[in-house]
């Protein structure tokens, strides 16, 4: 392959690596299967419990109107859903968790999160926006925060019912849960601008090692 079209390969390489690395993920891999939140568990609604990659995880109550109840039962890593996900997940029943992205350094303009139902209604809210009490997840609306996050469900694994939300916009935090619900895999993606940014400055950075390297 002529030297100029390498050199076009392998910078096209480092903008893509660049724009996956700059992506926050929170997952639960580093933390111990059967670790509990709740209130039996010494949790308070609104505790922040976790935080990964600049995303914090808070515990938060769920929400039943029509059946006047309010729940803030357990949530335990790994669990009973365990077996449903690749990796390791989070089970919550009648909790709801909450995502904060404001901490991760970029502005966040797409999340997505992994998700299975195992009965019952689930909450959803994005932004701070008032909760959606609705099962499945699968009715909410594609324009979430009127109008203003797009939102896309997808089934990825019919066996199990195992399902991702994506959302567009920009995003500032996410609250999910259920009464029999499981969560794992949530990820952050910047703007297209910070991707591109990010991706200029981590050629310039192998160009420079390399230079050095010469010398």
């Amino acid at each position: 392959m002529p030297r100029r079209h390498s050199g076009i390969v392998a910078s096209l390489a480092v903008s893509v690596w660049a724009s996956v690395c700059a992506a926050a993920v929170f997952d639960f891999e580093n933390v111990p299967v059967g670790t509990r939140y709740g209130q039996q568990f010494g949790s308070t609604p609104g505790q922040v419990v976790l935080t990964q990659d600049g995303i914090s995880m808070s515990v938060e109550s769920f929400f039943f109107t029509s059946q006047n109840f309010v729940g803030f039962a357990r949530g335990e890593v790994g669990g009973n859903v365990d077996p449903l996900f690749p990796t390791r997940p989070l089970e919550l029943d009648n909790m709801n968790v909450r995502f904060d992205f404001t901490q991760v350094g970029f502005d966040v303009t797409q999340v997505s999160l992994e998700y299975i139902e195992l009965g019952g209604l689930d909450n959803f809210s994005v932004n701070g926006l008032p909760i959606i009490e609705t099962s499945p997840l699968s009715d909410l609306p594609s324009n979430i925060a009127g109008g203003g996050v797009s939102l896309l469900n997808e089934l990825l694994d019919p066996s199990t019912g195992r399902s991702r939300i994506t959302l567009f916009g920009d995003i500032d935090s996410v609250l999910v849960g259920g009464q029999e619900f499981g969560v794992d895999t949530i990820i952050a993606i910047p703007e297209p601008a910070t991707i591109a940014l990010l991706g200029v400055c981590g050629l310039a950075m192998v160009l420079h090692r390399r230079r050095r390297a010469r010398a």
